[in-house]
């Protein structure tokens, strides 16, 4: 029996209704970044403190807020997020790193455009809004400071924040797309990426780099993975960017 047949129950949404689905949440949070991007650099505080209250403040509420209605119109979250299938220990063993490398190689290969892609195409943007760390600012604030944000930094954009989408993007939605067919993973990630308004530049790199993770979603049917790599991804990058913010200190 094919596998996508039990995508059959889910209720799939229609193309319009899903590009909302997918943009509204990252439109609106973006306008509360911009919002709240200058009042907390005059308060003296780095940009990406905006960046993390948009976050917590609006993405996370309308995301998990979505899924959250359906399951209590369902009867339930195992009613609304089928992607729920059992992986061998061995399989995420090889599988997990195999796509934290995938996503590193696909990463990389964008870093190579991307800083001339800023400059020709974002280049009108504010200083905080295409770097909302800015090392060469580390100074302007105190170690406590800093030492807070980056924790909320890891706590958020490591954790509550791609555990969030994941559910969202991979849970929710990607199984109502199922009448895209061998499509829908790409169209998912392809949306994914153009969600995200605040950082325009990487819509090719987040294709790149997480593609092969939403694939191996669909191929296994288990949104706990797009979660551990998601997650994983995100916590080594807010961890590098540490390791450089506590070199300057």
């Amino acid at each position: 029996m094919n596998r996508d047949l039990k995508l059959e129950a889910p209720g799939q949404i229609p193309p319009l209704r899903l590009l909302a689905y997918f943009l509204v949440p990252g439109a609106l949070m973006t306008l509360a970044f911009v919002a709240i991007a200058p009042v907390v650099e005059r308060a003296g505080l780095p940009a990406i403190v905006a960046l993390l209250v948009a976050i917590m403040g609006v993405l996370v509420p309308i995301e998990a807020g979505v899924v959250a209605r359906a399951a209590r119109r369902a009867g339930g979250v195992h009613q609304v997020i089928p992607y729920r299938d059992p992986m061998a220990l061995a399989t995420w063993a090889w599988l997990v790193p195999t796509l934290i490398v995938a996503a590193f190689v696909g990463f990389g290969l964008h870093q190579i455009i991307e800083p001339p892609l800023i400059d020709a195409l974002f280049g009108w943007l504010p200083a905080w809004f295409v770097t909302p760390i800015d090392l060469d600012a580390v100074g302007a604030s105190s170690p406590t400071v800093w030492t807070a944000t980056l924790f909320a930094f890891l706590l958020i954009n490591g954790i509550v924040g791609p555990v969030v989408e994941e559910l969202y993007f991979r849970g929710y939605l990607l199984p109502r797309m199922a009448y895209l067919g061998r499509w829908a993973p790409l169209v998912n990630v392809t949306l994914f990426s153009l969600y995200h308004f605040w950082s325009p530049w990487q819509i090719v790199a987040r294709i790149l780099g997480f593609g092969p993770t939403v694939y191996a979603v669909r191929w296994k049917q288990n949104v706990y993975l797009g979660m551990v790599v998601h997650c994983s991804l995100n916590s080594i990058a807010v961890l590098l960017v540490a390791s450089l913010v506590s070199s300057r200190l």
